[in-house]
C-alpha cells in the first residue's frame, strides 16, 4: 500500500480521522529509532482505537516472547465488543537476520551496564534466537567459540554470566525456531476481518527479506530510523529529531530552555534519544517549580555520555588547537579506545597533512593560495589535484616496474596487468571535493618542517607507549603539545 517516513505521518492520519470505521491499511510496521516509534505507534493507535487501553478490542502482544501463532488467531478473531479491533506486536523480532546478533549482543550488554536487567535480557534472548543458540550453548566455557564468528567479547564477559542468572531467576527462555516470517506473510496475504488491525513496531528490518515486501504490498511501512552518520547532512538531521523532541517535552511540562543550554545538554549526550529523554526528564526535576532549564543547570546535574567521534579529535590535532585536543583525547581514552588507536588516528592525519603540503608546495598546486573560495578551488584546484594523484600513481606504478622480481623461465602466461592501489593519493573519491578543501586549508597551518618533524615525535612515541611504564595519556598530551606547538 505504501512506505512513508514518520515525518509524512500527518496525511496519513487525517485520512483515518475522515475514514469510516474500520478504515486504513490492515497491518502497520513501524521501525526505526525506539522513541520515535513508541510516539508514531501511540498515534495511531489512539486514531484506530481512542480508548484502546482498558479496551476488550485491544490485545498487545510482547515480540521477544509472544508466539507468532496466538497473534495471528488474535488478529483473525472477532472482537467481542463491536467495532475497530487492534491487536499489537511491540519489539518483534520477527525481522531481524543473524546479522543483526551482534547489535543484539552489544545493546544487551550495554543495558546490563546501565542496569536495565529486563532489556538485557531481552536483547540477549534475541541474539541466541537468531542464532539457532540454546542459553546451554552460551552457558559453558565454549561459548566465545559458539559466538566468536558475530561477536567480540574482549576481555568482559562477566555480564553474560549475570544474565543467565537472571534468565535462570525469571525463567525465560529462548523461544522455539519456528517460521515466523513465513507464517505472518502468509496470514497478511490472505487478509484479516475487516476491522481488524494489527500493529507490529520493531527496532531493525531488512528490507531484502519477503516478508518486508509483503507487508509494504498490503499495509503500510512507517520508517523512523534516524542517520547514524557523522557527516553534516546526517547531522543537520540528527538536530532536528533533538529540537523537536526538547521542543515536545517543554510544553508538556511548561519549561523553557535557553538555546545554549540545549547545546549543553547535546554536547552532554550526543545522539541518543533514550539518554537524551532521561537527561531531559532529570533536568526537569532539579528544577523543579522553576520554569527555566539553564545551561549551569546541565552542567550540574549531567555526566557527559556523548561517545565523540575520532575525527573531532583528528581535526583538533590539525587546527593546532591543543586544549580541544586534549578533551577529545581524554573523553575516547575514557570512551575505551586504546592509546595506540588515538596515535594511529593522529599518525593517518599528519600523513595526510604531508599529502596535501606536498601538493600545494609542487607545480601542480600554483592554483592554491591561502584564502581561496570553495567555489574557486571546485573550478580551478580539483582538477589539478585529480591530475596530480594521477600522476603520483603512474609514477608508483614505474617504480614497481623498476623493482619487481624478474620472471621466472618457463612456459610464457600473459598476466593480468594489477592495477596499482595506494593511500598517497589527496582525492580518493574525486566527486567529493570538500573533503579535500578542508585538508589543503589546514595543512596551510603547518610548514613542511613542522610536518616532517611530527612524523619523527609520532614514530619515538610509537615506541615509548610500546615500552614505557608512563601514563598512556601523558604520553600523548606531550605529543599533542609538542605537534601545535609552532615554531619559533
Amino acid at each position: 500500500m505504501a512506505e512513508i517516513s514518520y515525518q509524512q505521518l500527518a496525511p496519513h492520519l487525517k485520512d483515518l480521522d475522515n475514514s469510516a470505521g474500520g478504515g486504513g491499511p490492515a497491518v502497520y510496521l513501524i521501525h526505526g529509532e525506539e522513541l520515535i516509534v513508541a510516539g508514531v505507534f501511540d498515534e495511531i493507535l489512539r486514531r484506530l482505537l481512542p480508548a484502546a487501553q482498558g479496551s476488550l478490542n485491544y490485545e498487545p502482544f510482547d515480540g521477544a516472547s509472544a508466539d507468532i501463532g496466538d497473534v495471528l488467531a488474535a488478529v483473525n478473531t472477532f472482537s467481542l465488543m463491536p467495532g475497530t479491533k487492534v491487536v499489537a506486536l511491540r519489539d518483534a523480532r520477527i525481522f531481524h537476520t543473524k546479522e543483526a546478533a551482534a547489535g543484539q549482543l552489544e545493546q544487551a550488554r550495554k543495558a546490563h551496564t546501565d542496569g536495565d536487567m529486563a532489556k538485557a535480557a531481552r536483547c540477549f534472548l534475541r541474539a541466541l534466537g537468531q542464532l539457532g543458540k540454546t542459553i546451554e550453548d552460551v552457558g559453558g566455557p565454549g561459548r566465545r567459540d559458539s559466538l566468536k564468528a558475530v561477536f567480540d567479547f574482549g576481555g568482559d564477559e562477566g555480564w553474560i554470566d549475570a544474565l543467565l542468572s537472571h534468565c535462570a531467576a525469571n525463567s525465560l527462555t529462548v523461544p522455539a525456531a519456528a517460521d515466523t516470517a513465513g507464517m505472518l506473510e502468509r496470514a497478511i496475504a490472505k487478509g484479516f476481518p475487516r476491522g481488524n488491525h494489527l500493529l507490529i513496531t520493531t527496532d531493525a528490518v531488512d528490507r531484502r527479506r519477503s516478508l518486508y515486501k509483503a507487508v509494504g504490498e498490503e499495509g503500510m511501512i512507517i520508517d523512523c530510523s534516524v542517520p547514524k552518520g557523522e557527516n553534516k547532512a546526517d547531522r543537520e538531521v540528527q538536530d532536528a529529531v533533538l529540537s523537536e523532541h526538547v521542543k515536545t517535552f517543554l510544553a508538556l511540562r511548561r519549561k523553557t530552555m535557553s538555546r545554549s543550554a540545549v547545546q549543553a545538554l547535546c554536547e552532554m549526550t550526543g545522539f541518543n534519544l533514550g539518554t537524551f529523554s532521561h537527561n531531559l526528564e532529570m533536568l526537569a526535576d532539579y528544577v523543579g517549580g522553576r520554569a527555566d532549564i539553564t545551561a549551569e543547570d546541565v552542567q550540574a546535574v549531567l555526566t557527559r555520555s556523548k561517545k565523540d567521534p575520532i575525527y573531532e579529535f583528528t581535526n583538533a590535532v590539525a587546527d593546532r588547537d591543543r586544549d580541544r585536543a586534549f578533551f577529545f583525547l581524554r573523553s575516547l581514552l575514557e570512551g575505551g579506545m586504546h592509546a595506540l588507536q588515538a596515535l594511529a588516528a593522529i599518525v593517518n592525519q599528519v600523513r595526510k597533512l604531508l599529502l596535501a603540503k606536498g601538493f600545494t608546495q609542487s607545480p601542480s598546486g600554483a592554483a592554491w593560495h591561502r584564502g581561496c573560495s570553495y567555489p574557486q578551488f571546485q573550478k580551478s584546484v580539483m582538477p589539478a589535484v585529480v591530475q596530480h594523484d594521477r600522476e603520483l600513481l603512474a609514477l608508483i606504478e614505474t617504480w614497481e616496474s623498476e623493482f619487481a622480481e624478474p620472471p621466472v623461465e618457463g612456459p610464457k602466461k600473459k598476466k593480468a596487468k594489477a592495477k596499482v592501489v595506494s593511500d598517497l593519493v589527496l582525492a580518493k573519491n574525486p566527486g567529493n571535493a570538500f573533503p579535500v578543501y578542508q585538508l589543503i586549508k589546514k595543512s596551510d597551518g603547518f610548514s613542511r618542517e613542522e610536518l616532517l618533524r611530527a612524523i619523527e615525535l609520532l614514530s619515538a612515541t610509537d615506541s615509548q607507549l610500546k615500552s614505557s611504564a608512563l601514563d598512556a595519556r601523558l604520553i600523548l598530551e606531550r605529543l599533542i603539545w609538542q605537534i601545535c606547538e609552532k615554531s619559533g
